[in-house]
């Protein structure tokens, strides 16, 4: 079942060359007195036409660049200079935005895809953007939110939401059950992420079992932060269920993807483990985010 948030909106659009800021407020249950979210919208240079539109949002770590009095993470970042050089316009969210949550409480983060899906109603009625041709993407948490689209609870309620989508170095332990999506998928791992990609091999069939289109692509020597000579350090990180993740089914049960059910509490306890990771030097992020670039120009049409 999706839990219904009532959204109270109102829109603050601020001219500075080609970027433009925009607010407006979404009611989350786990944070009832922080109902602000912020956005980026940056524009190529060169348009012609009604442009498409790529919503990406950063991971638990915000270290990429800043937006007004919030921030997005390397990968937005990157996402956003390649992405409207190649004619799109980016959408990035601040899903933290003056909001007290840390980048280790992992059960408090808000509903971002929520927060992806109200912008979505709201930039499809801007004329500037072609409404058939919205993408959204994002990096770890973000890249959760993205895999959180596949699912009965979502599609039927946005069956024709977006055009494709890419996650880059989710941790696929825990996934919604896969129906039949209008869209392709794109999941990027790092070979040598705490976030293993066996999860994400499961869920890459159990998606094509439905009759979708989906890449898993592997990028060699890369850690979860797309970097080489990362570690495997003490921390904490949903990356446990390695051979047999749990899935969640339409009705909001869970299961053991081998078939044995599982109550919420024993999920957490099997897949939350003390492993994190360490190490970001980038030196393969610009691969990822070109990957996820590429698919977006090749499902334009």
């Amino acid at each position: 079942m999706i839990k219904y948030i009532t959204i109270f909106f109102y829109l603050i659009f601020l001219n500075v060359s080609a970027t433009e800021y925009l607010k407006f407020n979404s009611t989350d249950q786990k944070f009832p007195n922080h109902s602000e979210v912020l956005v980026e919208i940056s524009f190529p240079k060169k348009t012609a036409g009604k442009l498409p539109l790529i919503i990406t949002q950063h991971g638990s770590t915000r270290d990429g660049k800043k937006i007004q009095d919030g921030a997005t993470d390397e990968y937005s970042t990157r996402i956003i200079k390649e992405g409207t050089k190649q004619g799109f316009a980016v959408a990035a969210i601040d899903a933290f935005y003056k909001k007290p949550v840390t980048a280790n409480e992992k059960t408090r983060f808000p509903d971002a895809l929520n927060y992806a899906n109200e912008l979505r109603k709201i930039l499809i009625k801007d004329e500037r953007f072609d409404k058939e041709r919205f993408f959204y993407t994002g990096f770890s948490y973000g890249a959760q939110q993205v895999l959180k689209t596949i699912g009965a609870p979502y599609n039927n309620n946005n069956p024709n939401a977006w055009k494709a989508v890419a996650s880059a170095e989710p941790g696929c332990n825990l996934f919604q059950k896969p129906v039949k999506l209008n869209f392709p998928i794109l999941i990027i791992k790092g070979e040598e992420s705490h976030y293993y990609v066996e999860p994400c091999r499961i869920l890459e069939q159990e998606l094509l079992k439905e009759g979708n289109k989906v890449e898993l692509v592997n990028i060699p020597k890369a850690n979860h932060f797309f970097s080489t000579k990362g570690e495997i350090v003490q921390g904490v990180a949903v990356n446990g269920c390695r051979y047999d993740p749990v899935v969640r089914m339409p009705n909001g049960s869970f299961r053991l993807h081998s078939g044995a059910e599982i109550s919420r509490k024993e999920a957490r306890k099997k897949c939350f483990t003390k492993e994190s990771g360490k190490g970001k030097n980038r030196k393969k992020l610009n691969e990822a985010v070109n990957l996820t670039i590429t698919f977006f120009k090749d499902n334009l049409n």
